[in-house]
């Protein structure tokens, strides 16, 4: 009897949560697509906030928001990290810029972080209000064995000032740290980050322009040709060596893998 009692009374508490969740979904979601700027801007920080102090954000699905302002949540393999984008209104040249908050677990702590990877890379503070403009679209977490470590690799892609497409790994989360890139590539500050042309709304899946391959300890990055274009099949490689990458020349192909 005590155990039912138990578990009715976890049952309740489970859609008590799931309850607050959508409720706070539907308010911020309603909040952020308003036409009064200052509202929305109100309630871009209070999300921010919210996804940053929440732990059980971290496992909500956010339909409402993913379906209605296009954001895009990728989470590690082993759940321990979560990455969220989703455009806001550019500024300038710039198409399309994107909002970034992290969430990742170190230990037992919960941490939350809003504001573009890169400036969380070189240790600087972002102010939620401007998060608006700075932030780049978070493609792909890839989970990376590196000896009794696992090391989550987070691939992200912007729109550069000649309205080109660059996607690229800049950090890696070791241990619930951040870390810098070349740490792992062998002083190459970054993976990838070639310009390339894309196609008016249809952006190439980021799943194309990088692989890692478990088996073989190795990674890949896009290559472009002198035109800015893709070259199909055709990769650098970074392969694993101890605790770093190192690039593998000449460039390979991966047409046929």
């Amino acid at each position: 009897m005590k155990k039912s009692v138990f578990i009715f009374a976890l049952m309740l508490l489970t859609l008590a949560s799931c309850s607050r969740l959508e409720s706070n979904e539907k308010k911020y979601a309603e909040g952020l697509q308003s036409e009064d700027y200052e509202e929305s801007v109100k309630a871009m920080a209070e999300f921010s906030q919210w996804l940053m102090t929440d732990r059980a954000t971290m496992t909500h699905d956010f339909k409402l928001m993913r379906e209605q302002l296009g954001m895009k949540i990728c989470t590690s393999a082993d759940g321990q990290l979560r990455c969220y984008s989703w455009p806001t209104e550019g500024e300038g040249i710039a198409a399309t810029s994107y909002a970034n908050v992290l969430q990742w677990y170190m230990g037992d702590s919960f941490i939350g972080y809003c504001g573009p990877i890169d400036q969380m890379l070189a240790g600087r503070k972002a102010d939620i209000k401007k998060m608006r403009t700075l932030g780049h679209s978070i493609d792909t977490i890839f989970d990376v064995k590196i000896q009794d470590k696992t090391a989550y690799l987070i691939a992200q892609s912007y729109i550069d000032e000649g309205g080109l497409r660059r996607a690229y790994v800049s950090g890696s989360f070791i241990n619930g740290k951040l870390k810098l890139m070349p740490f792992l590539f062998d002083g190459i500050e970054i993976a990838g980050n070639n310009a390339f042309h894309e196609k008016a709304g249809s952006l190439t899946p980021v799943g194309k322009l990088f692989k890692w391959d478990e088996k073989n300890k190795a990674f890949f990055a896009y290559q472009t040709d002198d035109n800015d274009n893709i070259i199909p099949g055709k990769y650098t490689e970074y392969r694993l060596q101890g605790d770093q990458f190192k690039r593998v020349e000449p460039v390979v192909s991966q047409e046929n893998n």
